[in-house]
């Protein structure tokens, strides 16, 4: 063998094992697996005062909000949103609905808070809602012309 083939032998080989010791550094990040495939729920941060919350995708001018009093939303489990949504109107209606056409109100709600520590723009109102099957739920809120929507991933329960 010639000193210029050992040469070129050890460079390949230097970089076969950096490349799999880099590989092997890489921390996978497991994603939360959906119930649908295409499922994508909206995307949830914590709030100030520690629960989860999520900003809706809106249909209109103006913001909702919607605060879960829950982890994981599981069928069959009532799950508590309370609500924030700018705009004026008569009545604050939501309503769950999947992609096959499934629909569902409140199992309770709306109900109009008059206070709240929730510091989000809007008027605020508490729901309540018991899942009948699992997948990928659209809820839309409508205030008056502002109307917005979040989307849940439903669970089967345990």
């Amino acid at each position: 063998m010639t000193l210029k083939f050992i040469r070129k032998f050890s460079e390949i080989l230097t970089v076969i094992l950096i490349v799999a010791a880099l590989t092997g550094c890489a921390t996978p990040q497991s994603p939360a697996t959906p119930t649908v495939a295409g499922c994508r729920p909206s995307q949830v941060q914590a709030s100030e005062n520690g629960l989860p919350e999520i900003q809706g995708s809106m249909r209109s001018d103006g913001e909702l909000w919607a605060l879960l009093f829950f982890d994981k939303a599981r069928t069959g489990e009532e799950v508590k949103i309370v609500w924030r949504i700018t705009g004026e109107g008569e009545k604050f209606l939501v309503e769950a609905k999947q992609a096959d056409g499934t629909s569902l109100s409140p199992a309770w709600g709306p109900q109009y808070h008059e206070s709240s520590t929730w510091k989000r723009p809007g008027s605020e109102w508490g729901t309540g809602f018991k899942f009948p099957k699992p997948g990928c739920w659209t809820l839309t809120a409508t205030y008056g012309t502002t109307s917005g929507e979040i989307y849940l991933d439903v669970l089967a329960a345990p």
